[in-house]
């Protein structure tokens, strides 16, 4: 491409590498770059599972769609489990306010680009106590697989995650409501970033929700987000709804939306199925 219209709007110094000028943090780049983590309910899985979904992330100039998967298995015993997320591909279409504002190398704004792949280790760390909650812990990375860091799309670089969740059930059982879950999480995320004096930028990981079990459905509501220390736009805080169906056939169908309330103003939608393995 002829790069002329770049090195004009951002009065390019004709030297400096063109990544340099860009922010990576949540605000500046598309929805799958440094997306919020999920708010763990402090339960791992206790069968393999394959995720098969359909996402779309609309904001004012910068509509995403993509597909979504997440494969689970337990890890020689029920308290543990190895998590992998990849979004193979995404489709974007930016106006050119957006792609200014994220100095972005892609004229025309719109294109394909290839995804992060993020794998997870999933420890359970309490399960069922009379008295404590059920409490895990997961540790996290994120590769560099991601693509197209001059369309900011993906950051192209690696980073990691931790995070301790809790959450207590309680049952019933004279009631259309089975049960009640309450939970939290705190953790650690951190990523490089492309500024000469701060190599990584390091964020406080939080969230809180709770979940409500039927016979034949599952609801989650959940707010969370991390706080960088650059001030960037690098604290997105989001809220996430969820259902699931819980049927004997062991595929299942997931229906979410989520809203961005800072630094991440995207209304996103995921729908698709899990299938039991």
């Amino acid at each position: 491409q002829d790069f002329s219209w770049w090195n004009q709007k951002h009065n390019w110094d004709g030297t400096t590498h063109w990544s340099e000028y860009m922010i990576l943090s949540p605000a500046y780049l598309g929805p799958n770059a440094l997306p919020v983590p999920e708010v763990k309910n402090g339960s791992i899985g206790e069968k393999a599972s394959l995720e098969l979904s359909f996402e779309g992330h609309f904001s004012k100039g910068d509509n995403t769609q993509n597909l979504y998967t997440n494969f689970y298995t337990p890890l020689f015993s029920k308290n543990a489990g190895l998590n992998i997320c990849y979004i193979p591909v995404e489709h974007y279409k930016m106006d050119t306010v957006t792609r200014d504002i994220r100095r972005a190398r892609d004229k025309d704004g719109k294109g394909f680009s290839a995804g992060d792949v993020y794998i997870g280790t999933y420890i359970q760390l309490v399960k069922d106590h009379e008295r404590w909650p059920d409490i895990m812990i997961s540790v996290n990375i994120k590769t560099a697989s991601g693509g197209n860091l001059g369309g900011a799309r993906f950051t192209d670089s690696p980073g990691y995650y931790f995070d301790l969740a809790a959450g207590k059930e309680f049952r019933f059982s004279d009631s259309f409501l089975k049960s009640f879950r309450p939970y939290g999480m705190a953790g650690f995320y951190a990523w490089q970033t492309n500024i000469d004096d701060y190599f990584q930028n390091d964020a406080i990981i939080w969230g809180i929700g709770y979940g409500m079990k039927s016979e034949k459905l599952e609801f989650r509501n959940s707010l969370g987000g991390f706080s960088g220390y650059l001030g960037n736009g690098d604290k997105p805080v989001v809220v996430n709804a969820a259902f699931k169906t819980n049927l004997e056939s062991g595929v299942n169908y997931k229906v979410s939306f989520q809203h961005g309330l800072n630094d991440f103003l995207y209304n996103s939608f995921r729908f698709g199925c899990e299938i039991d393995l």
